[in-house]
């Protein structure tokens, strides 16, 4: 009895940790992240920054998100990732709408690669109701990018 106990406190131990280890991340069914790890062998383990924007839906603040974003890459990210601007409206060949579940004008997804595979992804949308406190826009998405990182 008592090795059956055992038995199932381990049996239980192990699908919770193994249960809990596991998520669908939609990402890997795209053609662009096993064709950005098969570039060059960096990327096998260089997480990705997209900027995703619609560009068939009027954004009268997205150029400057964007802008700011791009500063923001550039002062905190770019010796440790990768960034692709994309109009998520136009993308046929690699179904990103879907993907990354994209409907918003702008969005900012990370996605973590690990070995050429996607681990993850993080995703900040609306990133263009930000733009009126640049301090807070560069604090605040620096943060949320480094702490989805770090996980």
């Amino acid at each position: 009895m008592l090795k059956k106990i055992i038995y199932l406190g381990f049996l239980w131990c192990f699908t919770t940790d193994f249960a809990h280890a596991q998520y669908v991340d939609l990402s890997g069914t795209t053609g662009f992240i096993r064709q950005y790890v098969e570039e060059s062998p960096e990327n096998w383990n260089t997480p990705i920054m997209f900027v995703f924007y619609n560009g068939d839906e009027y954004c009268p603040t997205c150029p400057q998100a964007i802008n700011m974003i791009y500063n923001l890459y550039s002062q905190n990210f770019s010796n440790r990732m990768n960034i692709f601007e994309i109009d998520y409206a136009t993308d046929d060949e690699f179904n990103m709408r879907i993907a990354y579940e994209l409907s918003q004008p702008l969005s900012i997804v990370v996605v973590r690669i690990n070995d050429g595979l996607s681990r993850g992804y993080y995703k900040i949308d609306n990133p263009q109701d930000m733009t009126d406190d640049p301090f807070y826009f560069n604090e605040n998405i620096t943060e949320r990018i480094n702490n989805f990182l770090l996980q």
